[in-house]
């Protein structure tokens, strides 16, 4: 699913950014006015907005697609499990009081079932962090790209610094060169730096309500339904069926008359052998006590 996010994000952000700046000639702006030459100025600014553009896509999309988990008042209003398994919820929130109705039937106690629901909250909760990972990562790359172009621009200026003379640019074209290359740097940074700030305020939003809603339902499950919840009491480890108590002695009187019996086959053997001082001597031993 996150794959297919991902390809949709970079579709559109594509699709829009070609009809920016091929399609669409930007009425809105004045020829020469510094907001127009940010943003279409260098390739490398384009480049940036191009990122801009797939983290801005990916967050909306995964917006869109969690938009029913932010929908935790239809989950809220139910005071017991019957209703909840009466209740017909959207998804992803229909997915995760299944999840806790199957845990409820599983678990064997209180203990359990609160272990259960906490780590399948959680892998909920780091599966749904995972979604936003194209959107920080465009965080995390728009400023470098932005001092990548500063590198640059400074480099064209630089460059643009040559003496006049024969064989030699003109000092008209050397500068032109030197305030172009600063035009790329600065420009830049300043798009990379507002495109950031712009994106980074939205994420922070969106992952504001996705966590309210998942904190919300973790306190409905283990704060309000799991307390009322009624367990069967275990049976002590020790506790038997009576009918086994007695199986298990009779077992137990069928080897220890089994071991006697052998014993006396030995016993018998073994005086049989004896001659008849020997027997005399035992005899004598067993009348004192002895044996």
């Amino acid at each position: 699913m996150s794959g297919k996010i991902f390809s949709k994000s970079v579709l559109y952000a594509v699709l829009a950014w070609v009809f920016f700046y091929y399609l669409f000639p930007v009425p809105f702006l004045p020829d020469g006015s510094y907001i127009l030459r940010v943003l279409g100025g260098q390739v490398y600014s384009r480049a940036i907005v191009l990122v801009f553009l797939v983290g801005l896509f990916h967050l909306w999309l995964n917006y869109r697609g969690l938009r029913h988990l932010l929908r935790v008042e239809l989950v809220l209003g139910c005071p017991d499990l019957p209703c909840l398994e009466r209740a017909s919820l959207p998804e992803p929130l229909g997915s995760i009081t299944k999840a806790f109705l199957n845990f409820s039937r599983r678990a064997r106690n209180r203990g359990e079932l609160v272990t259960m629901t906490e780590a399948y909250l959680r892998s909920l909760r780091e599966r749904v962090e995972d979604n936003f990972t194209p959107v920080r990562v465009a965080i995390w790359a728009l400023p470098l790209m932005g001092f990548i172009g500063t590198v640059v621009g400074v480099s064209m200026a630089i460059a643009g610094f040559r003496i006049s003379g024969e064989g030699s640019t003109s000092f008209v074209q050397s500068f032109s060169q030197v305030t172009q290359g600063l035009y790329t740097a600065f420009d830049t940074t300043f798009l990379g730096l507002v495109l950031v700030l712009i994106l980074m305020f939205l994420y922070s939003a969106v992952w504001r309500k996705i966590s309210s809603s998942l904190n919300a339902l973790e306190g409905f499950f283990l704060e309000r339904l799991v307390p009322e919840m009624e367990f069967p009491a275990e049976a002590p480890a020790f506790a038997l069926d009576p009918s086994r108590w007695e199986e298990r002695m009779n077992a137990v009187i069928e080897k220890m008359e089994e071991g006697a019996r052998v014993l006396a086959s030995i016993s018998k053997a073994l005086l049989l052998s004896l001659g008849e001082e020997e027997k005399e001597r035992i005899a004598d031993e067993v009348e004192r006590g002895k044996l």
